[in-house]
């Protein structure tokens, strides 16, 4: 429990600005959730942090955003993401955005699928999973940038606890 504690006291920024970024009002599937939970398994090596903070987040905020049908499908893309990711041995940029991808892919085939379900607009499948293109192609997009982003943040948080060290010692 404490070593829970202790990674959430390091990713607390992290998770506020994924709290803050979910009211910004940024395009349709254009979100730092996704790369979150792609990110996550680089960052700790803790399961449950990897996968329940980025659909912690979501709880915490649909509420205040709006709840719809597919959410248990979206979280589970997003609990998938973080285990898609953890499967990869070497935690590195080229993985990472990899893993991203694979994730973009499972979101669009699952969650249109259940968007399709819900029969909201009562169009073909084909016609729904053509319609998605526009709003996953942002997801992509966000993926790919937020994960680029929080990557570099690490990188650079990582050489700078490590000059810091160095002057210390």
């Amino acid at each position: 429990m404490n070593y829970i504690i202790e990674t959430l006291k390091s990713c607390w920024l992290l998770l506020l600005c994924l709290i803050v970024a979910r009211f910004i009002g940024f395009p349709a599937n254009f979100t730092p959730i996704l790369a979150c939970a792609v990110f996550l398994p680089f960052m700790t090596n803790n399961k449950y942090i990897q996968m329940f903070l980025p659909v912690g987040i979501l709880i915490i905020t649909d509420p205040f955003l709006g709840l719809y049908s597919e959410m248990p499908v979206v979280y589970f893309c997003i609990i998938a993401a973080s285990i898609i990711s953890s499967l990869f041995k070497n935690y590195n940029y080229k993985n990472m955005i990899f893993s991203g991808l694979i994730s973009v892919g499972i979101w669009h085939i699952l969650v249109n699928f259940a968007v399709w379900m819900s029969g909201i607009n009562s169009i073909s499948l084909s016609a729904t999973y053509i319609a998605a293109i526009p709003f996953d192609f942002r997801l992509m997009l966000s993926t790919i940038i937020f994960s680029t982003l929080f990557y570099i943040a690490r990188q650079f948080f990582k050489k700078l606890s490590t000059s810091l060290f160095y002057i210390t010692k």
